[in-house]
Formats: structure tokens, C-alpha cells, sequence
């Protein structure tokens, strides 16, 4: 019951995607996920075109199943975009408008493109700049946003409009979320805020155990330092909002390695605490959506994969008639 549109595309098992979440995702996680059927997904915002392909190569030999590779557009970096349109069978764009260059740049690679859309117009853009995949993201998720509609109106606005296979994200952490994704007509669900609270993510302890203990989260510009773009609404759990607010304001929070390099982490800084932060790692942008208060215990990526993907198919065969 759980193949869909997208699993045919991507030539995945099950119909859900890992969220493209920066130096939290690794490649441990991404085998984990494709390994129990689902499609693994990362980014490197900022990172030169050598490190992209290291990453991929890395990614490469854990993944057992398709993965792909998310350019922030306000980070177009047009040779690292060709280094992951070579080595991925996806690549995904957000943070932008549409552009139809890069979509047939990716296509020319021979790679599939999606667009992270966050309105119906942009949906249309997308679609009819030969998209391949649309992920439909509603405000409740975690992270940065480019929009401020919840997601289950957007979806149902977006799959009236355009025929390609859509993917919705925001809030979701469950078989439920899959499953009712799958009834409005989705063709699956990525998931972010889940797989940080991970043993094979890149989070820091104290991030994933933020994640497990606390469901309160807030939309706030405030996390805006470092960030290049004039939308910087973000999602992140409330008790770090409130620990940067409290920390004076020109203190360096923490600092953490990136790489080769190890970089100090502003009050307000946008990155989010990897295994390797080290300071006041409370007052980093703990991104988080509302899905936060559905998760309770850290759980072994492959193991979340499989119980949403049994929960919602058990729900959809008990709605089917007869």
C-alpha cells in the first residue's frame, strides 16, 4: 500500500524522505534511512565543491538506496550544484524563487529536481519549470522558513494544482502524519525534527535530549545572525530562544568545528549544535518543529523508518472499505 509516485521516481521502498538538515545529517544516517527502505537527503551550506564531493562519496558507500542533496538557494554555489547533480539521484532547491536555469541544470546532469515550495504560486512555478518532485512545507516545521502557511491547507491547495508528485513536511513524526498525508493525495513525507533525536545524526547530545524533553517551539526572526537572506523566520525549540535572549549581546555562545575549522557561534547564530559544539550549546538555534511533542526517546533511525512506515499502513488498510 505504500508504494507511491515518489517511491517509483526515486526508486525507494517506502514514501519517506530524510530533511536535509546540514551537518546534522551524516552519512551514518543517511544509510540508516535508505537502508530501512526510505530516501536519505543532505546539505552543506557554504561548504566548497571538494568537501560536497567527499560528503557524497561518503554518503555513497553507507547508502542502500537513493539519496539526494539540498541547495539553499541564498548559497547558490553553482560548481558545488554540479558536483551534487552528478553524484545524487535528486537535488532539491529552497530559500528562493523558482528558477528554471537551475532546474534544467540539474536536469542536464541527469539528476531529478524538486523545489521546496511554501505556496501554491511557487507551486505552479516549480511545476511548469520541469520539477521532477515538489515538497510541500508548512510553517509548523522546524528550521528556516520561506513561508507562513500551516501545511495541511497548503497541501490541499498545492495538489489541486499542479500533477507532479508532492512530498509533504511540517509537523510530521509519525504513521499518522504519513498516513494522512498519503489520504490527502501526497506521495510520501519528508521528516526533519524526528531523525535529529538519532543515534546516527550529527546533533549534539544536548540537542537531541532538548528535543525529547521539550514540545514548546517558536517561530522568531531572532536567529538571524549569519544568515544572508531578508527572510529569517525560523522554528526552534522555545528554551534556547529564551537562553540567547538571556546571553548579552555581543557574546560568542559557543564555538564548534566545521571541518577543518573551528568557527565562534554568535548570540543568535544560525548554525545549529553539531556533536562538536562546545559552550553554551543551550543558547545554539536548536531547530525544531511542533512535531517535538510527539517524539520521546532517542530511537535508531532504521527503527523510526519502519514503525511509521507499519503504523500508517495498518491505519490506511483499517480506513479502507470492505
Amino acid at each position: 500500500m505504500l508504494r507511491t509516485a515518489f517511491t517509483r521516481l526515486v526508486g525507494c521502498e517506502v514514501p519517506i524522505q530524510l530533511a536535509p538538515m546540514g551537518l546534522l545529517n551524516t552519512p551514518r544516517l543517511v544509510g540508516a534511512v535508505t537502508g530501512a527502505g526510505g530516501m536519505g537527503m543532505i546539505a552543506m551550506p557554504r561548504a566548497p565543491a571538494r568537501a560536497v564531493v567527499d560528503a557524497l562519496d561518503a554518503c555513497a558507500a553507507q547508502a542502500r538506496g537513493p539519496f539526494g542533496f539540498n541547495v539553499l538557494v541564498p548559497f547558490l554555489d553553482l560548481e558545488v550544484l554540479d558536483a551534487a547533480a552528478a553524484r545524487c539521484r535528486c537535488v532539491d532547491f529552497y530559500h528562493g524563487a523558482v528558477d528554471p536555469a537551475l532546474v534544467e541544470r540539474v536536469h542536464a546532469a541527469g539528476a531529478l529536481a524538486a523545489w521546496q515550495v511554501c505556496a501554491a504560486d511557487q507551486a505552479r512555478a516549480a511545476a511548469d519549470a520541469g520539477c521532477d518532485l515538489l515538497i510541500v512545507r508548512g510553517a509548523e516545521g522546524g528550521g528556516r522558513m520561506y513561508g507562513s502557511r500551516g501545511l495541511w491547507p497548503l497541501l490541499s491547495e498545492v495538489l489541486s494544482a499542479v500533477d507532479v508528485p508532492v512530498l509533504a513536511t511540517g509537523g510530521i513524526a509519525d504513521g499518522r502524519g504519513l498516513a494522512a498525508a498519503l489520504a490527502a493525495g501526497a506521495a510520501g513525507v519528508r521528516l526533519g525534527t524526528r531523525f535529529v533525536a538519532t543515534p546516527e545524526s550529527g546533533a549534539h547530545q544536548s540537542y537531541k535530549d532538548a528535543i525529547v524533553a521539550e514540545s514548546e517551539t517558536v517561530l522568531t526572526d531572532a536567529f538571524r545572525t549569519g544568515w544572508p537572506d531578508e527572510v529569517t523566520r525560523s522554528r526552534v525549540l522555545r528554551r534556547c530562544y529564551e537562553r540567547a535572549a538571556a546571553a548579552p549581546e555581543d557574546a560568542v555562545v559557543a564555538r564548534m568545528s566545521i571541518g577543518p575549522d573551528t568557527v565562534e557561534v554568535p548570540r543568535f547564530g544560525v548554525p545549529a549544535p553539531a556533536a562538536t559544539a562546545s559552550g553554551d550549546v543551550a543558547a545554539m538555534a536548536m531547530y525544531a518543529g511542533e512535531s517535538a511533542a510527539l517524539i520521546t526517546g532517542i530511537e535508531p533511525a532504521d527503527r523510526i523508518v519502519t514503525r511509521i512506515a507499519r503504523q500508517a499502513e495498518e491505519l490506511l488498510r483499517s480506513a479502507a472499505p470492505g
